[in-house]
């Protein structure tokens, strides 16, 4: 586990830096308003991965260990080819209706836009299958391998995008499709031939069978239900913003919660790496207690980690906004904070919901999503219409929408599962955190690079010590009541 942890950790490190200079380059090159445009055009293409994709994504992570064993994933993956093509066609006329009845992106070419939307459905999805795939076979080189790649093409292809065509944000979307595109037909000719798996036509098609159907179905449906609610709690208020406030304060908000989206993601996906493959080993079983006892340990390790790097993003705001942007964009610092907070309860609910997927009761998730994007939409909405502290008041109602979720959620995970937190292990990391504090003493002196640089690695290295002892401890309680 110790070399596990290594490989991916090296590998998100990569990742980081050059994630630091995306953002950098990209609020270098685009103005305020294009930075708008970019989470504006973000928010649309996140509608079909959010409510027509990612459930059938949950199906296939659920299945992969079952698949690659009965040696038929290549075939069910030739069906998930098809579906993944018909969708991207389907995309066409949706978004041209969208930009000429409600004016989304109406700014914005309306042939790259349904093109970026129709390649975005198509190679984003088989990239962001593939790649995670290997994490959770266990082959945690390739892996990083292929999400550094991804990374660092992406970059380098948009840059000659905004270069060589124009500084918008949809030849800089265009340019990190390219390089998901150059990178899964790589990732998938590695893929095959480690599992050495090969595809047979009749068996594919005899895959396609009511019974079938109805399975996947039973499985995707509420979980549908529920990523629409998802998108509309974390994306439809960009398109909300965008038509009532101005893009330039979209860019200004985007970016702020952005910010903090794009470090918790990075937190979030090692998390899942180190354990998510372990987890989803441990709950394939039939025997409940295993899969309860499987989700209270992921549970008690993730949690913790998760509030003490909200605590972190939230103490180190203006100097990662002074790190991560341009001067132009420091007004966005509040913002991060609020998207700290945001992200803390989008994780922590994400990692309730796993409940659901390991007892296949993905009704249970339908209730806390409606709530919380249904007040995350009606709130944004009024707030941008009618409140004058709508920079303090919008994020807030976002922020509130998310706890609200994770609350709904919470409580109705223990009605299928018997789920304990672990708040020892939360009290300890909230007081091993609580030294962050002194990063906001520095808040109203003069930041420059290297003072902010000098700030981020300071708490970086505290915080990362600080939880690796916190794991560690977990791990061994585990091992001994074993």
């Amino acid at each position: 586990m110790d070399r596990k942890i290594l490989v991916i950790s090296l590998g998100r490190a990569l990742q980081v830096g050059i994630t630091l200079i995306s953002v950098r380059m990209l609020t270098d090159i685009l103005s305020k308003e294009e930075v708008g445009n970019l989470y504006l055009i973000n928010s649309l293409a996140a509608f079909f991965g959010f409510t027509l994709i990612n459930p059938i994504g949950m199906y296939v992570n659920r299945k992969m260990h079952a698949w690659v064993e009965e040696k038929s994933i290549l075939n069910y993956f030739f069906i998930y080819n098809m579906y993944l093509m018909g969708l991207s066609f389907v995309s066409i006329p949706v978004v041209y209706t969208l930009n000429k009845m409600f004016a989304v992106g109406s700014n914005i070419d309306i042939k790259l836009l349904i093109t970026f939307v129709a390649l975005f459905i198509y190679f984003n999805t088989w990239c962001m299958t593939l790649i995670p795939s290997l994490n959770t076979l266990s082959y945690c080189m390739s892996f990083v391998l292929f999400m550094s790649l991804v990374s660092g093409i992406g970059l380098s292809m948009s840059i000659i995008m905004v270069k060589t065509m124009r500084p918008s944000a949809i030849f800089w979307l265009i340019g990190q499709i390219i390089a998901q595109a150059l990178v899964t037909f790589i990732a998938f000719t590695y893929f095959k031939n480690i599992i050495k798996n090969k595809f047979d036509f009749t068996a594919a098609y005899k895959k396609i069978t009511k019974e079938g159907f109805m399975n996947v179905i039973a499985f995707v449906f509420p979980l549908g239900i529920t990523t629409f609610f998802i998108w509309l709690q974390n994306q439809s208020y960009k398109m909300i913003i965008g038509k009532n406030m101005g893009l330039e304060f979209l860019g200004l908000l985007g970016l702020g919660v952005s910010i903090a989206a794009n470090i918790a993601a990075v937190a979030e996906s090692i998390v899942q790496q180190v354990y998510g493959p372990t987890f989803y080993k441990e709950i394939n079983t039939n025997d409940h207690l295993k899969r309860t006892a499987a989700w209270n340990k992921m549970a008690q390790l993730t949690l913790p980690f998760y509030l003490s790097f909200t605590l972190l993003v939230s103490c180190l705001a203006p100097f990662l906004t002074n790190v991560l942007a341009h001067d132009k964009f420091s007004q966005a610092y509040i913002f991060v904070i609020y998207g700290s907070w945001i992200e803390l309860f989008r994780m922590t609910t994400n990692t309730m919901s796993s409940v659901a997927h390991s007892e296949m009761q993905t009704k249970y998730l339908i209730k806390p999503y409606l709530v919380g994007g249904l007040l995350a939409v009606i709130g944004v909405y009024f707030g941008s219409k009618y409140c004058n502290h709508h920079h303090y008041i919008i994020p807030a109602i976002l922020m509130v929408s998310g706890f609200i979720t994770m609350l709904i959620m919470h409580l109705d995970m223990k009605k299928i599962m018997r789920t304990r937190i672990g708040f020892r292990n939360i009290s300890r990391s909230l007081i091993l955190s609580l030294p962050f504090g002194i990063a906001v003493l520095f808040y109203n002196q003069p930041r420059n690079l290297l003072a902010s640089t000098f700030i981020i690695a300071i708490c970086g290295g505290y915080f990362l010590v600080t939880q690796y002892k916190i794991s560690r401890l977990v791990t061994k309680r585990e091992f001994r009541t074993k």
